[in-house]
Parts: C-alpha cells; sequence; structure tokens
C-alpha cells in the first residue's frame, strides 16, 4: 500500500473503523481471558476455589453492599472494596452462570439500605456520625439459604478469597459439619476419675461444639461412622489399640482429623498422677510417627517470654513468678499466614509438649503454635509433684529454639499398624469382622490432613473462659482464643478439601520496608529514653519520700531546701531528655522526608530523564546508521 494514499482522510477514516471493529470484536471473545502478572498472582483464583465452583449444582446470589459516598474520605478503604469487586468479578467470570454477582448502594433511608439490615449488615458511623457506611457481603442460594460477612475488615484482605470461597461452599452445601469426638478425657461431661458414680459438667469447649457442628460421640472404640467430616481426637494416649486401629484407617481413608496429644496431663494429674504421663511404648506414638511426628519423651516446653505469673506461698510469705510451663501466646507466637489462626489475640497452654518431623517424614508440618526462643524443655517430673516455680525460673536457661507446639500436617502416610487390626484387649481375640468391613489400608489413598496441638489442658475451662451463673444458666467470658482455634480448625477441616487447598492471598497494599525500619528504630530509641525518664521520676519521688520522712515537720506541705534541690534537679533533666526525645522524632522525620524526596526524584525526574535520554541515543544512533547507508 502506497503509505500517502493511507494518510488521505479516507485511510484515516478506514483505520479508526478498523480499530473499533477489533476492539468491539475484542471485547466477548476475550472477556474471559485474564493475566496475572502481580506478585503472588493475588489477582488469581486458587485451584481450590476453581474446583468449588466447578462443583456448583445450584445458583448462588452475592451481593456486595458499598456505600462509596460515606468512603470519601478512606482512600484505603476505598482501595479495598475495589479489590473486593474485582474478585467477586472473577467468582462471577468463573462459575459458568453459577454466581450472580451485583454491587449495591445502600443509601440512606433507601429500600436497598432495609434490604442491608435485613441481612444484619453492620453499619459504621463516619464524617462524625452524620453518615452510615456500609460494607457487607450477603450470598443467598437459589433455595433460600442465606451467608453473611457483616463488614468486610481490611485486616482479613490475604484471606479475603477464602471467606468467600467459604461463604459459597456452605451456600452449597447447607447441612452442618459432622464432628466425632473420641476423647479419653471426659469433656462432653460423665464420670470422672475421682467419683466415677458422680457425672461431671459438660466442658464448656463440649457448648461451643454442640452450638456450631453436629457432634457425634463415639463410644465404640473399633469403628469411626463413616458420616463423620472430621474427627476429633482428644488425648489418643488413653485410648485402646482397637480405637487407634480405627483412627489410623479413618485418617488413611481421606478422613480428616484434630488431635489433641499431652506429654502431661494437669486433669488427670489433679486426680491419678501416675495416670498422668504416657507410659513408655505407647501405640499412639506409633501413630504420630506414622503422620511423620514425634513428640518429646517426658518433656515439657517452659517458655520465660510468655510465662503466666503465678503466687504461692513460701515460708509464710505470697511470692509471685513466672510459671514456665504455663504459656500465654501471642502476636508472632501464633500464626498469622494460616486462616485458622490469623485472628486470634491469644491462646493459653498448660504444660505442652514440643512436636518434631521423623527423620524418615514424608509430610509437611505447618506449624500453628510456637514457644518463642526463650525457651526450654523441662522434664515433667519437675512439675508433676509439687513444682518449685522459683526454681525452675533459678534453672532456667534458654535453648534458643523455637518449639512447635501445634501444627498441621499433610502428605504421603503409612499405616501405624503393619501387623493388621491389633487384638481386643479384653477378649485376647482379633476384632469381630463386623467392625472390619473394608480391607486394611496400608498407606494413604491420598495426602493426609491431620491438625496435632501438644496440649489438652488448652480445652479445660480454666484456661481460657470464666464461667459465671446467670439465673440458673452457664455464662461463658473468654479469656483467651483457645476455643476460637478448636471451632476454626474444625471448621475449615470439615468443610471442602477444596477449601484446606486454598491459599492465602497476598495484599494489594505493599509495605515500605525501609521506612517502617526506620519507624521501628526509631520507636525503640524513643521508649528506651521514656523509660529512662520514667526511671528518674520515681528515683526522683523516691528521695523526696525519703526526705520528707526525714524532716521533724513530717505533715508539712512546704518542700525543705533538699527537697526543692532534688525537683530542680529532676526538672532539668526531664527538659534535657525531652529534648532528646523530640531529636529523636525529628531525626525520624527528617529521615523518612529525605528518603520520599528521593523517591519523587526517581518516580518523577530520573525515570523521565532515562527515558528522554535513551530517546536521543537511539536518535543519533538511527542517523548515524542512516548516513552510513548514504556514504555506502
Amino acid at each position: 500500500m502506497d503509505r500517502r494514499k493511507f494518510f488521505t482522510p479516507v485511510g484515516i477514516l478506514a483505520a479508526v473503523v478498523l480499530f473499533v471493529v477489533v476492539n468491539l470484536a475484542a471485547i466477548p471473545l476475550l472477556r474471559s481471558a485474564r493475566i496475572d502478572l502481580s506478585q503472588g498472582h493475588i489477582h488469581s483464583l486458587s485451584k481450590g476455589t476453581i474446583d468449588i465452583l466447578n462443583k456448583l449444582d445450584k445458583t448462588i446470589t452475592l451481593k456486595l453492599f458499598w456505600s462509596e459516598e460515606a468512603a470519601g474520605d478512606l482512600p484505603g478503604l476505598k482501595a479495598y472494596a475495589g479489590r473486593v469487586k474485582d474478585t467477586l468479578l472473577e467468582y462471577e467470570a468463573r462459575s459458568h452462570g453459577k454466581i450472580k454477582f451485583s454491587v449495591v448502594d445502600p443509601k440512606p433511608f433507601s429500600k436497598e439500605e432495609d434490604e442491608a439490615l435485613s441481612f444484619n449488615l453492620q453499619g459504621v458511623s463516619v464524617n462524625d456520625g452524620s453518615e452510615t457506611l456500609y460494607f457487607g457481603l450477603a450470598g443467598e442460594s437459589e433455595d433460600g439459604k442465606t451467608q453473611t460477612i457483616p463488614f468486610l475488615q481490611a485486616d482479613r484482605e490475604k484471606f479475603l478469597e477464602y471467606d468467600i470461597s467459604q461463604m459459597v461452599y456452605t451456600l452449597a452445601h447447607p447441612k452442618r459439619i459432622k464432628v466425632g469426638v473420641l476423647s479419653s478425657l471426659p469433656m462432653l461431661g460423665g464420670p470422672t476419675p475421682k467419683n466415677p458414680f458422680q457425672p461431671q459438667m459438660p466442658w464448656m469447649i463440649s457448648e461451643q461444639l454442640y452450638r456450631q457442628f453436629d457432634v457425634d460421640p463415639i463410644f465404640s472404640e473399633k469403628s469411626i461412622p463413616k458420616d463423620v467430616d472430621v474427627l476429633m481426637v482428644v488425648r489418643p494416649h488413653g485410648l485402646s489399640k482397637s480405637a487407634l486401629y480405627a483412627v489410623d484407617q479413618y485418617v488413611l481413608r481421606g478422613g480428616r482429623a484434630l488431635v489433641f496429644i499431652d506429654p502431661l496431663s494437669e486433669y488427670l494429674a489433679a486426680s491419678n498422677p501416675t495416670a498422668a504421663v504416657p507410659g513408655n511404648k505407647n501405640k499412639a506414638d506409633d501413630l504420630l510417627a506414622a503422620w511423620g511426628l514425634k513428640m518429646e519423651p517426658g518433656k515439657v516446653v517452659g517458655d520465660m517470654t510468655v510465662a503466666e505469673k503465678v503466687s504461692y506461698k513460701q515460708e509464710g510469705q505470697t511470692k509471685t513468678v513466672n510459671y514456665l510451663p504455663w504459656m500465654g501466646l501471642k502476636d508472632n507466637l501464633i500464626n498469622r499466614k494460616d486462616v485458622t489462626t490469623a485472628q486470634l489475640k491469644s491462646v493459653n497452654l498448660a504444660t505442652a509438649g514440643a512436636l518434631l518431623q521423623t527423620g524418615d517424614a514424608r509430610t509437611t508440618m505447618t506449624p500453628l503454635l510456637s514457644s518463642s526462643k526463650e525457651s526450654m524443655l523441662i522434664s515433667t517430673s519437675r512439675v508433676l509433684f509439687h513444682p518449685d516455680p522459683a526454681k525452675l525460673v533459678a534453672d532456667f536457661s534458654p535453648s534458643g529454639v523455637a518449639f512447635t507446639l501445634a501444627a498441621k500436617v499433610s502428605g504421603p502416610a503409612k499405616t501405624a499398624f503393619p501387623d493388621g487390626p491389633p487384638k481386643d484387649t479384653d477378649t485376647g481375640s482379633k476384632q469381630p469382622k463386623t467392625t472390619v468391613k473394608q480391607k486394611q489400608l496400608k498407606e494413604s489413598v491420598s495426602n493426609i490432613n491431620v491438625a496435632v496441638i501438644a496440649d489438652t489442658d488448652m480445652l479445660q475451662d480454666r484456661l481460657w473462659v470464666q464461667i459465671q451463673n446467670f439465673f440458673g444458666r452457664r455464662m461463658a467470658l473468654p479469656v483467651a482464643n483457645n476455643g476460637d482455634m478448636v471451632i476454626n480448625l474444625l471448621d475449615q477441616m470439615g468443610g471442602s478439601p477444596d477449601l484446606i487447598k486454598i491459599r492465602g492471598r497476598g495484599s494489594l497494599s505493599r509495605p515500605f520496608d525501609l521506612v517502617e525500619k526506620l519507624s521501628r528504630e526509631a520507636e525503640l530509641k524513643y521508649r528506651a529514653k521514656e523509660q529512662e525518664l520514667e526511671s528518674r521520676l520515681k528515683e526522683t519521688q523516691t528521695k523526696l519520700s525519703d526526705l520528707q520522712s526525714k524532716r521533724k515537720d513530717q505533715n508539712s506541705a512546704d518542700l525543705s531546701p533538699e527537697q526543692e534541690k532534688e525537683l530542680d534537679k529532676f526538672l532539668q533533666e526531664k527538659v534535657k531528655i525531652r529534648e532528646q526525645l523530640r531529636s529523636v522524632e525529628f531525626e525520624l522525620r527528617k529521615n523518612i522526608e529525605q528518603l520520599e524526596t528521593l523517591l519523587k526524584f526517581i518516580n518523577i525526574g530520573l525515570v523521565p530523564i532515562l527515558l528522554i535520554l535513551t530517546a536521543i541515543g537511539l536518535g543519533f544512533w538511527r542517523r548515524k546508521k542512516s548516513k552510513l547507508k548514504i556514504d555506502d
């Protein structure tokens, strides 16, 4: 084509028409085409979510209630709302028409706001209380079942996909999760070790279970019902071999299990100390080993950093000291990357064990709870009979190792019973054929999914809840998130296997690591100076009190010359320290401003300058190349 003809008005018009036609054709043809170039592929759905969407057999409506006008002064929330919309549009695009998504703006006194209230969505007052902001998600299946997220918290951004997928799965499968409970401790109520004829009240955790799930107490220790979605095993070291064999086969067949083990049960120690510690060569240890795990035998973890304070009497005096085996885990000792533990604030443990992977483990262990490195292993004999908290502290020597206290385990596994079903301990014979209808599995049919917590005492009321009697009813006031952790694990493991595969997504917000580092360093300096100021203040107050006690006229409110001198000295020191505090803040602002200036120059000035220089260089190179051709 002649270039001169192409640039005639007719040619330009033809090019414009061609451009429009190509784009109009591309819209329907490339609607589902997506390329995710973001770090961590945060805009792509996990395989688990795709599998859930592919299996949908009913239509589900998702409505995002979002008050965009009310969020005018909240740019961070508006950015997150955009992320939520994009994610939900991705669900709709991938659902083969099974998900219908829409955005609803619940303006004040509108029918949309009435709809938001009918779903019990949470409204937040903004702009000095003059407006109400809604940012919740409501889901409804075609058979009328509903699920809601009252308010989409930005701090759960990395678990956004999991929360939405769980909602979709629950709407598609509204039947309650069935939890089988197999326990050698009377957590569901029943006879106590002290008095078998006087049943005790159920532990509060059992009330939580019954409220959330369809609970099936398993009394027959020779089989696990087929309809159990997830099995909760409490202290397997106290179960019979037949029960352990049933657990072994259940897990190998693809059943999911939450298992609580313990190197020392404080509940049993109160009545029968010899039964509180598992014996040697217990078959439960073989079960753990088959899953690629072992617990340090005869050892409990003691942690100086998170040890709970206890009071005890010594020589007629009441003393307070850190009791190393009682730990209140918080912050980074709780796995913030796992959906089941990310939102937990604190978990209390008592005489917990340390979990390790065996040398021949084929499974993967993901820690959920860990001790700090200021911890050590303590012999169970030192805490079983009349422990001395002060002596434990005096003998404390940190190992420098963070011990795993709870973990998820996934991967291929073998049976813990290679020789076949165990003999019945009561009759000495093999299990009746009626209880072993299925052929014994030697290996798992797929990757096992098990969670193990090395403490059974965490389930006791005293460690996580305060019980009050309210007009004849027991009221629970949680003081730790032990119950939440159990519910979260059962809820995730008892749902779709696809939910377990969903990864935590990344975050659109990228923290400025260097600025955060500068802020942390300044914070440490600031707090150190602040502590110095507090220490000087206490010293001055002590000196003033001492001077006052030495005065003859102690009741006088006037300061003596010595007191005035001491006070003037303190005030001068206070002025100096406050100047140092301001200096720390000034240096922080100065460093951050310098960094921001450098970044602005790079983004605004340096990049365009480099582009211009590159263009100029290319221009010179082309001119030189053209000149060489002419000369030739």
